[in-house]
C-alpha cells in the first residue's frame, strides 16, 4: 500500500461533507485527499516519509475562500499611504507628504483608504487644485476606503488625458467642471481609470511580482487557500500569477475574472477566450467575466429603485443601457463565460437578474451559474429569482460591519432605515434556496474571513437578527459555496476523499467559543496542496 505524505491527527475535522460531517484525521499523498476518519483506522497507512502534525484537538476546516478579492488591482497599496485613519483635510496633506518624502521612487504617490466624510473641503471632496497644493510634481491619486471614487490632481491628469484623450471627459463618473466642462480630479466610479493608474504605476518599476506576492502571503496567514480575483485587465496580470508560480512563490490558488472594459470594442472578448484556453488548471483558472451595472450607495452611484433618502429627487444610473447589458450578458453567456456583474442597488440587481433570465431563454440550456457581486439592497420580490435562475449572490459581510468607515454617516443617511432594516440579506438569500458565497473584497475591507464569520453571526446588533445566519452557514459561504461559485466544488471547498488537500488549523474551536470571540480566532497552519504553506510562530512558535 502506498504510504501517505502527510496526516494531520488528533483534530476535530470539521468536514463540509453531509454524509460525514466530523472526523479525527485527514491523510493525503501528494495533494490530494485519501483518508478521512479516525486516528485508529490510518495508523497502517503511515510509513517512515509520512509527515504527521499533531493538531493537538484543534479545529480542522476545509481551506477557506475568499470569493471575491482585487489581488491585482490592489497589490499597489502595499506600497501606498494607508488613508484610513485620517480624520481630516490638513491630516491628509501631512500624511501625503510624509510618504511622498518617504518614497521619491515612486512614480505615482498613491493613497487609499479615506472616508468621505473625513477629507471633505467645504463639503466636497477635493479636487485637482487643492491636491496641487500638496503634490505637484508627480501624479497623486487617492481611493476611497470603498474603492469606488479617487481623487487626482494635475499631473495625474495629464498623463490620464495623453493616454485617453477625449474620452476621459466622457468616462462615467467623471466629475466635470460646470464651467470649462474639463475633469475636475474627483472620479466617482474608478474601474475604467485602473489601466491608466496600473500604467503610471508600475512605469519603470518591477513591483507587480513582488505587490503580489505580499497579498497572496497574507492570504494564506488568513487560511485562504483559494482566492477569485475580480476584474484583472488584459493578460498581463495573469502572467504575473504565472511567474508567481514558476517562482514557487503562488501559494493560494486563484480564479480570474477578466474584466470587461466598455471602452474598448470586440476585440477584448479574443481575450477572454486567450485566457480561458492558457489557463485553466487547479491554480490559476480564467472563466469568467466581471462587469459592473451600477456604483455604491455612498456616492449615491448604485442604482435604485426608489430616490435616495437624502437626495430625493437621485436614484442612481445604471452604467450600460439596458439593451446594450441586455445584449452583451447573452453575447458572453453563449460563449460559455460565468457573468459576474457588480451591483449594489436593488434597481441594479433587478437589471441584472433580468439579463441573465433573457440570456438563458435566448440561449441553449447549461448550467449557468452567472453571480451578483454585493446585493447589498435587494428588492423582497426579487430574493425568490436568485434560486430560480441559479443566480449566485456573491456578499460580503464585513461591509455591513458597524465599524465599517462612513457606515452611519453616510451609508445609512443615503439609503434611509427601511432599506437599512432590509439591506444585506444573507439570511433571506439563505432561506430562500441560494447558494451564498462569501468574500472580503480586499482591499476594500479587511481579508480575515473570521472577521467576516463573526459580522455574519452577529449582525443583529445593528439591525435585528433577520439577516443574521448561523456558523455553520457562514462557514458553508466562505468553503464549499465559494468553491461552487468557480465551479470547482468537486475539488475543493469540502474534506472528502479525492479533492485537493486543502486545509486550515485554527487557534479555536469556532464550534465551543461564544460568537463574539469568533474575531479573535487565527489560523495556526495553512495547507495547500498537501503542503505547508503558513505556520503561526505566536500560536506554534
Amino acid at each position: 500500500m502506498t504510504k501517505l505524505t502527510l496526516l494531520v491527527k488528533g483534530a476535530r475535522v470539521y468536514t463540509l461533507n453531509d454524509s460525514q460531517p466530523w472526523a479525527q484525521a485527514v491523510g493525503a499523498i501528494d495533494d490530494r485527499i485519501v483518508y478521512v476518519g479516525t486516528d485508529k483506522d490510518v495508523a497502517g497507512m503511515v510509513g517512515p516519509e509520512t509527515r504527521i502534525i499533531d493538531a493537538d484537538g484543534r479545529l480542522v476546516l476545509p481551506g477557506l475562500i475568499d470569493a471575491h478579492t482585487h489581488c491585482i488591482n490592489a497589490y499597489q497599496t502595499y506600497f501606498w499611504a494607508n488613508l484610513t485613519h485620517v480624520d481630516s483635510f490638513r491630516d491628509l496633506v501631512t500624511t501625503l507628504k510624509k510618504h511622498a518624502n518617504e518614497h521619491p521612487e515612486h512614480h505615482l504617490v498613491g493613497g487609499s483608504g479615506f472616508r468621505y466624510s473625513a477629507i471633505m473641503v467645504d463639503r466636497r471632496l477635493p479636487d485637482r487644485r487643492a491636491l496641487d497644493r500638496v503634490i505637484d510634481d508627480r501624479p497623486l491619486w487617492l481611493v476611497s476606503y470603498d474603492g469606488w471614487t479617487a481623487c487626482a490632481n494635475t499631473k495625474f491628469l495629464e498623463i490620464a488625458h495623453k493616454r485617453l484623450g477625449d474620452e476621459l471627459a466622457k468616462i462615467a463618473g467623471v466629475e466635470l467642471d460646470p464651467g470649462t466642462r474639463e475633469p475636475t480630479g474627483v472620479f466617482y466610479k474608478t474601474e475604467e481609470i485602473d489601466p491608466v493608474v496600473e500604467e503610471i504605476s508600475v512605469a519603470g518599476n518591477d513591483i507587480v511580482h513582488d505587490g503580489l506576492k505580499l497579498v497572496i502571503d497574507d492570504m494564506i496567514r488568513w487560511g485562504i487557500t483559494s482566492v477569485h480575483d475580480m476584474g484583472v485587465a488584459g493578460l498581463s496580470g495573469l502572467q504575473t500569477y504565472e511567474r508567481l508560480r514558476r517562482d514557487g512563490d503562488l501559494k493560494a490558488r486563484v480564479y480570474v475574472a477578466m474584466l470587461h472594459d466598455r471602452t474598448r470594442g470586440d476585440e477584448q472578448f479574443a481575450d477572454f477566450e486567450e485566457a480561458r484556453s492558457q489557463y485553466s488548471d487547479e491554480w490559476i483558472r480564467a472563466g469568467a467575466v466581471k462587469l459592473f451595472i451600477d456604483g455604491v450607495e455612498d456616492s449615491h452611484t448604485a442604482a435604485m429603485l426608489e430616490p435616495y433618502d437624502d437626495i430625493p429627487d437621485m436614484t442612481g444610473e445604471t452604467i450600460y443601457p439596458l439593451t446594450e447589458f441586455k445584449q452583451l450578458i447573452q453575447k458572453l453567456d453563449k460563449m460559455g463565460f460565468q457573468c459576474i456583474t457588480h451591483s449594489c442597488g436593488d434597481r441594479g440587481v433587478r437589471v441584472v437578474l433580468d439579463a441573465y433570465e433573457n440570456a438563458s431563454a435566448k440561449n441553449p440550456p447549461k448550467e449557468r451559474r452567472h453571480r451578483i457581486e454585493h446585493d447589498e439592497i435587494v428588492s423582497l420580490e426579487d430574493i425568490p429569482r436568485f434560486q430560480k435562475l441559479g443566480v449566485i449572490p456573491s456578499m460580503q459581510p464585513l461591509h455591513a460591519d458597524l465599524s465599517a468607515p462612513d457606515f452611519d454617516d453616510v451609508y445609512g443617511k443615503t439609503i434611509g432605515p427601511e432599506r437599512l432594516e432590509r439591506s444585506f440579506p444573507w439570511r433571506s438569500m439563505v432561506t430562500s434556496g441560494a447558494r451564498l458565497a462569501f468574500s472580503s473584497d480586499w482591499p476594500v475591507a479587511d481579508m480575515n474571513p473570521f472577521l467576516g464569520i463573526h459580522t455574519a453571526v452577529t449582525r443583529g446588533r445593528l439591525v435585528g437578527t433577520q439577516n443574521t445566519i448561523s456558523l455553520e452557514e457562514a462557514i458553508k459561504c466562505y468553503t464549499i459555496n465559494a468553491a461552487y461559485a468557480s465551479f470547482e466544488e468537486n475539488v475543493k471547498g469540502s474534506i472528502e476523499v479525492g479533492k485537493l488537500a486543502d486545509l486550515v488549523v485554527l487557534s479555536h474551536d469556532l464550534f465551543k467559543i461564544h460568537a463574539d470571540k469568533i474575531k479573535d480566532v487565527e489560523p495556526v497552519l495553512t495547507i495547500v496542496g498537501g503542503r505547508e504553506v503558513y505556520r503561526s510562530e505566536k500560536h506554534l512558535g
